[in-house]
């Protein structure tokens, strides 16, 4: 594959969105600064529980025992690290999270510049990522995220690496491993992501008592009130109805009739929505295929924390990047995905209260959240069908012709 030359303009771009990413983080944090700003206590609320699991995984040398531990193995080391930086847990937690950012940044500039790539995917994840608040980087969810990124903007130029990062991704939160269905014709790909996974899963098995304890954690889990799948009981609320719902294994569950049925069958729901997202988009470029799997997968999932919309913002901004056809898909629903991170951002931590508190107008904000999300999933279901059979083998992300992918034996139909 011959990288194009560096325009002028797109390296002029640099520094803009380099500033602009600079600038964008810094009006967060002093927005949340302000000594009255509601959200603050519970965007940062988590960390404290992540510096509990890193004393005692470094204490005990096991895993934390509680039910509310739902992390393969990798995110032990993650949290060691952060509690083994200078300063506090909470500050080397954020640094470590802050640097995942700007790598994204810096893969997405990389799209531009060399590649070829579109300017807009990079100033989408400049801008989406602070609109979602300080939870972007109080969470764990930015680092999988990353390692996504790299997974599909390196595939094409550096395979076995690429597959490494979907390795890492998927040991830190699991749902990275639906990028293997991908790239299953990428042989090199798929030796760097079998690769490391097999020798990571080792490692951590052998150093860490209970290293595979989430799984047994991940059994029993309920609905989620800001779930799509609780829409029905979001619109009661909204209407003017109570909704009975508590926290259970770390997060707040709706507990009404029928819940405990729609929790049994969610996980096919899921397998089915994705695997039809994958269908329709299969003559598409891996990025855009990536999008529309992980929209699909958030539409309905039982289980949709505000830091989960991290997953779509990162899908969208690698998607994108992506020149051509399949980047116009992407690009024409960033503003359907800007106004569901501001929602989100509404939902938790802004109205939080009103929301279990039996809120009308936290109701109203979280069911038209869910009802955007879902029209998003279902144009880009009905979206990616359409175009070309493939998009060139040159494209940004696309192994090239004759290495196997997916795709390359569609470019002869």
């Amino acid at each position: 594959m011959t990288t194009p030359p560096a325009q002028p303009a797109r390296r002029h771009t640099v520094p803009l969105l380099i500033l602009g990413w600079v600038a964008a983080r810094v009006l967060m944090v002093v927005l949340y600064a302000a000594d009255d700003f509601v959200g603050r206590s519970l965007a940062w609320g988590d960390l404290a529980l992540y510096e509990f699991w890193a004393q005692q995984i470094r204490d005990t040398g096991a895993m934390p025992d509680g039910v509310t531990w739902m992390y393969p193995p990798l995110a032990a080391p993650v949290l060691l690290l952060a509690d083994a930086l200078p300063g506090s847990f909470g500050s080397g937690f954020v640094l470590l999270v802050l640097a995942a950012d700007l790598a994204v940044l810096a893969l997405l500039l990389r799209a531009v510049v060399r590649e070829g790539g579109h300017r807009t995917g990079a100033w989408a994840w400049v801008v989406l990522v602070p609109l979602l608040g300080l939870i972007a980087w109080a969470r764990l969810d930015l680092l999988p995220v990353a390692a996504a990124a790299g997974a599909l903007l390196l595939a094409a130029a550096r395979p076995v690496l690429a597959g490494v990062l979907a390795a890492l991704g998927t040991a830190v939160k699991a749902w990275p491993v639906v990028l293997g269905l991908l790239f299953l014709r990428e042989r090199r790909w798929l030796a760097g992501a079998v690769g490391a996974g097999l020798l990571l899963a080792l490692v951590l098995t052998l150093l860490l008592d209970d290293a595979w304890g989430f799984v047994a954690n991940l059994s029993g889990r309920g609905i989620q009130v800001e779930s799509v799948l609780a829409l029905p009981w979001t619109l009661q609320q909204a209407l003017g109805g109570t909704v009975d719902g508590d926290f259970v294994n770390g997060t707040y569950e709706v507990l009404e009739p029928g819940t405990e049925v729609l929790a049994v069958v969610a996980p096919l729901l899921m397998v089915t929505a994705v695997g039809a997202g994958l269908w329709s988009s299969r003559h598409r470029a891996p990025a855009l295929r990536w999008y529309v799997a992980v929209t699909a997968l958030l539409a309905t999932s039982p289980l949709l924390s505000t830091q989960f919309v991290l997953w779509l913002v990162g899908g969208a901004a690698v998607a994108a990047v992506l020149p051509g056809r399949d980047g116009d898909l992407a690009r024409r629903t960033l503003p359907l995905v800007g106004v569901v991170v501001l929602l989100s951002h509404l939902t938790f931590p802004l109205q939080w209260g009103g929301l279990v508190g039996d809120g009308q107008l936290a109701a109203w904000t979280l069911l038209t959240r869910n009802v955007l999300l879902l029209a998003l999933a279902g144009r880009l279901l009905v979206t990616a069908r359409g175009g070309a059979a493939h998009p060139a083998p040159e494209a940004l992300g696309q192994p090239q012709r004759g290495t196997g992918s997916p795709d390359s034996s569609a470019a002869s139909r």
